[in-house]
């Protein structure tokens, strides 16, 4: 609970581009963007305004978690894991299995990824809550939306780094990769899949 309450502050950094919060700045106002966009349009959400309120809420504790410690608690993870499952009876069963394999897949994919990375560079580049938090994105969006996600997150971290004045390669300083992650996730929940060509 006490470091509940110590996000206002880096969360005013971020909403307001100060300090520390500068390079995360983008990810806080394009979130924001997209909950008016949902907002603009709210009669038509339906009951489907209660999972995407908590959607957004657990999103926005990822992320700022992950932006101040470093780390995704598992609490909002269980949100996201409760309300993707509750959502599922209502989907057809085509769907359903969709939704299943893109949570496995999406896991599956982040985790390898970090394994590989770190047997080739010698120390993790993504927590096990990275890989939790694609698998989640999985489960709530679907196979078609992973790659969007991804190519979302992958993006804005390349736009933190470069605000931040880093050369990624030769970078020691981590970069939390959960707001960018929650910030793909939110975006292919708000627009749908994110489609090339």
């Amino acid at each position: 609970m006490r470091r509940c309450a110590r996000l206002a502050a880096p969360a005013r950094m971020i909403l307001f581009a100060r300090g520390e919060g500068r390079s995360l700045a983008h990810v806080a106002w394009i979130a924001l963007a997209g909950a008016s966009l949902l907002l603009a349009d709210a009669g038509s959400l339906g009951w489907w305004g209660l999972p995407t309120l908590a959607l957004f809420a657990s999103l926005a504790l990822v992320a700022l978690f992950d932006a101040r410690y470093l780390l995704i608690p598992d609490g909002p993870l269980l949100v996201l894991l409760l309300c993707g499952a509750a959502l599922l009876p209502v989907l057809e069963s085509g769907a359903v299995l969709d939704r299943l394999a893109a949570a496995a897949g999406g896991y599956a994919a982040l985790r390898g990824a970090d394994l590989a990375y770190e047997r080739l560079r010698g120390h993790a580049g993504l927590g096990p809550a990275d890989a939790r938090l694609l698998g989640l994105a999985g489960l709530w969006l679907g196979v078609a939306a992973l790659p969007g996600c991804l190519l979302i997150a992958c993006a804005s971290a390349l736009a933190s780094a470069l605000i931040e004045g880093r050369a990624i390669a030769s970078a020691r300083q981590p970069i939390p990769f959960g707001p960018h992650l929650a910030l793909g996730f939110w975006l292919s929940w708000c627009l749908g899949p994110f489609e090339i060509g």
